[in-house]
């Protein structure tokens, strides 16, 4: 088997915490995580979705990262089992935000990493506070609470779709603000595809 040594390099780097290197990895592999997710997935958001949870597992597990010689096939498998968790949800709508942070309490971190977990909550509860209040209802209730779209529907009396929108517009606005004032956060989560 061939060994790529500048991925190894990466995969090293990476493995250690160097945003960076995993952000050249993430570059370099993207597009073929993308294409194996949308050929299941045909719907191009929710692909999208599931490329940054393949990415986002790969950064929670990023200790192991150094001991991987093949990387291609690893993301391979890694996408096939994320799109089987996504057929399996009912709401297809991936809780990216809600994901992450669960992620990030249950992870044994370094008063570094526990900084910018409680930065980037503060961000989002920060921000999320300014938006008008269905979309901020909307949010709160499916990433906070774990609801789901029909019962929010119900609670605040309006339909589904407007409940989805309100979500969807909120993570917008989420990616967006973090984009301007908190990159590097940002970049860690691989908020990058749009």
């Amino acid at each position: 088997m061939k060994i790529n040594l500048s991925e190894q390099v990466l995969l090293q780097q990476s493995s250690e915490g160097n945003v960076v290197a995993f952000h050249e990895l993430y570059q370099l592999h993207k597009k073929h995580v993308f294409a194996v997710v949308n050929l299941r997935l045909p719907d191009l958001e929710d692909a999208k979705d599931v490329v940054q949870e393949v990415f986002l597992e790969l950064w929670l597990k990023r200790e192991s990262l150094s001991q991987i010689r093949d990387l291609k096939p690893y993301l391979y498998v890694v996408a096939r089992n994320q799109v089987v968790s996504a057929f399996r949800k009912k709401n297809i709508q991936l809780r990216n935000e809600g994901i992450l942070l669960e992620g990030l309490n249950t992870l044994d971190h370094s008063a570094e990493e526990n900084a910018i977990a409680r930065e980037l909550y503060l961000q989002i509860s920060h921000i999320v506070e300014k938006f008008p209040e269905t979309t901020r209802q909307c949010y709160d209730l499916s990433k906070n609470e774990g609801r789901r779209n029909g019962e929010i529907a119900d609670m605040l009396n309006i339909s589904e779709k407007t409940v989805r929108n309100n979500i969807s517009e909120a993570l917008k606005r989420l990616r967006s603000t973090l984009r301007e004032t908190h990159p590097e956060i940002l970049a860690l989560f691989l908020f990058l595809l749009k």
